[in-house]
C-alpha cells in the first residue's frame, strides 16, 4: 500500500491526521497510483459540492492517467457505471429523482415499525445460542431484510445479499487482485441475472414496491433503461446492506469500547440520535470516496490536472480540529458534531434517513436488550481501504 503506512487498516485516522498536518489537499499515491488525498473538513465540503470534480471518467480527458477502472473492464462490471453512484449530472439527477420517491420521510417512518420487529425477531432467533455473531445473525440482517421488503424480494432469496455486496464492495476497493476478480464477476452476474428475472416477474405482477415504480417510470414515461434499472436494485442491496451492517456493528463496539457512554444510554434513551451522529463521525463506514478532475484547475491552493483522481477522506474530515473540538475523544453528547459520512452535494446519501433509522433502533435494541455483553477473542478490521467495519464481531450476553 504505497504512500500509505503499514498500519492503516487498523488505525487510518492517525494516517489521515499526518497527511492533514502537512496540507488538508495533499499528493500521495495508492497502490503506486499518484492521487490527491484531501482530509480537511472545509476543503472536503466544498470538493464534494464543486461541480468541476466529476464520477465519470468520461468527463474528464483521463489521458496518461489510471481512474478508478479500466475500460477494459468485464461487461458485469460496466453494468455497475449504471448506477447513479458512478454517474455525473443530468444523468445522476433523473436517476436520484426516481429513487428519491422511495425515500419519503413518510416512507422511512412507516418502516419504523417493520425495523422494530425484524430486531427483535433476530435477537429472538439468538437466546439460545452460546454467543452471538452480531455481523451475521443482526447487524447485517437487519438491513437486508429492510431492503428486501422495500424491492419485494422474496424472503428466501436475502441469503444472496452478503455474497453479491462483498463482490461489489471488492470492486469498489480499487484493487481487487487476479485471484478474486473472476468470482468477482460472477457474484456480480449472478445479481444480475437475478434481477432481471424479478423485473419481468414484475411486469407481469405489479406489487407495491419500488421495483414495480421503476417498471413504471420505464414504462410510461421511458425515464430509465432496462440496464439503469437493474443497476439501480442492484446498488440499493449493495450500498443498503453492508454499510448499515457496518453502522451497527462499529457503533455497537464503540459503545462497547466506552461503557460510560453505553451506561449513559441505558439511562437515558433520548440520547440515541445524537449517539447514532457521533457514531457515524467517529468511525463512519465509508472511510474515502474519489472524485476525478474535469479539467486543470486549482484548489486549496493546489494545481490540479485534468484527469487526476482525488480521494476524498470522509473519515479523516471528521475529525479536523478546526472543526470539531477534541475530535480524536468518542463522546455522545458532544455539541459540535459535524460530520461528512453521508457525503455532501449531489453525491448525499438519499438512504440517509432510513441507515440512520436502522440504526438508532438497532442500537437501541443491542443495548437495552443484551445483558452484561462481553466481546470473545479480539475483533479485526476488515482488509479494506475504503470500506470500514470488522470482518466478525462475537458476544456472550444474556439476551431479554
Amino acid at each position: 500500500m504505497a504512500g500509505f503506512a503499514a498500519n492503516f487498516i487498523e488505525n487510518p485516522y492517525a494516517v489521515f491526521r499526518e497527511a492533514r498536518q502537512r496540507h488538508p489537499v495533499l499528493m500521495t499515491d495508492l497502490f503506486g497510483l499518484p492521487m490527491w488525498l484531501v482530509t480537511g473538513y472545509k476543503e472536503a465540503e466544498a470538493l464534494l459540492k464543486d461541480a468541476r470534480f466529476v464520477r465519470e471518467a468520461k468527463n474528464a480527458d483521463t489521458s496518461g492517467h489510471q481512474t478508478v477502472r479500466s475500460e477494459n473492464s468485464p461487461p458485469e462490471i460496466g453494468l455497475m457505471r449504471n448506477m447513479m453512484l458512478f454517474r455525473d449530472a443530468p444523468d445522476h439527477t433523473r436517476l436520484r429523482n426516481l429513487v428519491n420517491k422511495a425515500f419519503t420521510p413518510r416512507m422511512v417512518q412507516k418502516q419504523g415499525s417493520i425495523i422494530e420487529s425484524i430486531a427483535d425477531e433476530l435477537l429472538d432467533d439468538c437466546r439460545a445460542k452460546p454467543q452471538l455473531d452480531l455481523i451475521r445473525d443482526y447487524s447485517y440482517m437487519l438491513p437486508a431484510f429492510v431492503i428486501a421488503e422495500l424491492l419485494g424480494m422474496p424472503k428466501e432469496d436475502r441469503v444472496f445479499f452478503r455474497k453479491w455486496s462483498d463482490a461489489f464492495f471488492r470492486f469498489m476497493d480499487f484493487n481487487p487482485s487476479i485471484d478474486n476478480m473472476d468470482s468477482m464477476t460472477k457474484d456480480i452476474e449472478d445479481a444480475k441475472r437475478y434481477f432481471e428475472a424479478l423485473i419481468e416477474t414484475r411486469k407481469a405482477h405489479p406489487q407495491d414496491d419500488l421495483i414495480s415504480r421503476l417498471i413504471e417510470a420505464k414504462e410510461k414515461y421511458d425515464q430509465l433503461t432496462t440496464e439503469e434499472m437493474v443497476a439501480t436494485c442492484m446498488l440499493l442491496v449493495f450500498a443498503g446492506h453492508d454499510t448499515s451492517g457496518n453502522l451497527i456493528t462499529n457503533g455497537y463496539k464503540l459503545l462497547l469500547d466506552h461503557p460510560e457512554m453505553y451506561n449513559m444510554l441505558r439511562g437515558n434513551p433520548a440520547l440515541f440520535p445524537a449517539a447514532l451522529e457521533e457514531i457515524l463521525r467517529y468511525q463512519p463506514p465509508i472511510l474515502m470516496a474519489y472524485r476525478v478532475v474535469s479539467d486543470a484547475l486549482v484548489f486549496a491552493g493546489q494545481a490540479m490536472q485534468q484527469g487526476e483522481v482525488v480521494m476524498i477522506a470522509l473519515a479523516g474530515a471528521n475529525r479536523d480540529p478546526s472543526v470539531i473540538h477534541e475530535p480524536e475523544d468518542f463522546n455522545i453528547v458532544r455539541t459540535d458534531c459535524k460530520h461528512l459520512s453521508f457525503s455532501s452535494g449531489p453525491h448525499f446519501c438519499l438512504g440517509a434517513p432510513l441507515a440512520k433509522l436502522e440504526g438508532e433502533i438497532a442500537l437501541r435494541k443491542l443495548v437495552t436488550r443484551l445483558i452484561k455483553p462481553e466481546i470473545i477473542g479480539q475483533p479485526q478490521w476488515k482488509q479494506s481501504i475504503i470500506f470500514r467495519g470488522y470482518q466478525s464481531l462475537h458476544i456472550r450476553a444474556e439476551i431479554v
